[in-house]
């Protein structure tokens, strides 16, 4: 199995451990190890979220590629996900062709709103479509068939257009389908008051948590590259004698 395109090696030593876990216990300290854990994390989250929502293919990749980190080093609790991920490159760079490979980056998301952003990922937009087939079958009530249900699935899309043709038409607006919100302004402005009087973000040993006691300033510390790269080798292997691992 190649990889496609090849893979830039640098000719420095990679080291096989990401972070160094070893911390002086006079230099601890756990509520500034929190923070740059919650940012660390919490940023890729927000960089997906936003490449999903401009509909960037490469940008959500490069996002994947991170996570499979994250996920492999959960161990066994994110080991589905962290086999699809891998999976996802395998498709990207050995299994497809360039072409088909191009439109699994690209083709991953749907936009049924004017403006700019906005996208949504097609998982979601098949959620929206489940509903509107799920209130169809309630609307038929004791007389449904299935013949009546093959009718509507079947309909879906041209319905689901003429739906939203008939209310741009009509000027009917459709409220999102969220909950209220209510202004977290307040919490906000309290959250941003604490970390500035604790001075959150600055390294201050000494100071320990009772529940995050020793916590590291990131998931992936001590994530080991060599385990990494034997994992991955063995699952290509897999990927050869046409077996799957999930």
């Amino acid at each position: 199995m190649q990889h496609y395109p090849q893979p830039e090696v640098n000719e420095y030593e990679i080291a096989n451990v990401i972070c160094d876990t070893t911390i002086d216990e006079d230099e601890r300290d756990d509520m500034f190890a929190y923070q740059r854990a919650l940012l660390d994390y919490g940023m890729l989250l927000l960089n997906l979220w936003d490449g999903i929502s401009e509909g960037d293919g490469e940008r959500v990749i490069r996002c994947w590629k991170f996570f499979l980190m994250y996920l492999k080093h959960q161990g066994t609790l994110a080991n589905k996900y962290s086999l699809e991920a891998l999976y996802l490159m395998f498709q990207l760079y050995a299994l497809l062709s360039p072409k088909e490979s191009h439109r699994l980056i690209w083709n991953r998301f749907v936009k049924n709103k004017h403006g700019q952003f906005g996208n949504i990922s097609l998982d979601l937009n098949l959620e929206f479509k489940n509903k509107l087939v799920k209130e169809a079958i309630k609307h038929l009530g004791p007389s449904a068939s299935k013949k009546s249900l093959d009718r509507i699935c079947h309909s879906l899309g041209v319905t689901a257009d003429l739906m939203a043709v008939f209310d741009t038409n009509l000027n009917i607006y459709k409220r999102s389908g969220k909950h209220i919100k209510k202004s977290t302004k307040g919490d906000l402005e309290k959250v941003v008051n604490e970390l500035l009087t604790q001075k959150a973000f600055y390294h201050t040993p000494g100071r320990e948590y009772t529940f995050y006691k020793n916590i590291k300033p990131s998931i992936l510390n001590g994530f080991d590259l060599h385990k990494l790269y034997t994992w991955i080798n063995e699952h290509k292997k897999h990927m050869i004698l046409n077996r799957h691992a999930r």
